[in-house]
């Protein structure tokens, strides 16, 4: 058996010292047999956002049979796609104060009293550098316990 100390560790060490997380992206999919609208998807985001201060939203339905929605505020931005039945990607980014407990808070807050179900969750850390760590998990000043 080899120990790691049979390894050269210096690639993967430079690699984790380049990395800059910036932030998370969230994307969800969700899915439901009922009826949607615009105005249904509009109020769950409104809904939804309300803990994040100076939103702006803007909506564009031109776009065939759906619309998406694209709110905007200082610290990240969401967007909202519709396919004008009942499939509805939502990818949400935010630089902080964005973590699973309040991503959760978000998906059922936008759910609200619509029967859509979450059929897809997929968190990634975004920044620069082959990011691939998250900015909770990365303390820049000491070295990782492999190194």
């Amino acid at each position: 058996p080899y120990s790691p100390d049979d390894y050269d560790k210096t690639s993967p060490l430079e690699q984790w010292k380049s990395q800059h997380p910036l932030g998370l992206q969230i994307i969800t999919q969700m899915e439901t047999e009922n009826p949607l609208s615009k105005d249904v998807l509009t109020k769950s985001l409104r809904r939804a956002l309300k803990q994040f201060r100076q939103v702006k939203i803007e909506e564009y339905d031109d776009l065939g049979d759906g619309c998406v929605l694209m709110a905007t505020w200082r610290e990240g931005s969401v967007f909202v796609l519709w396919d004008g039945r009942g499939h509805v990607d939502i990818n949400l980014f935010a630089y902080e104060g964005l973590d699973e407990e309040e991503s959760e808070a978000f998906n059922l807050w936008f759910r609200g009293n619509t029967s859509l179900r979450v059929v897809l969750y997929d968190e990634h850390p975004r920044g620069f550098g082959r990011v691939v760590s998250y900015k909770h998990d990365s303390d820049r000043e000491a070295e990782p316990h492999w190194a």
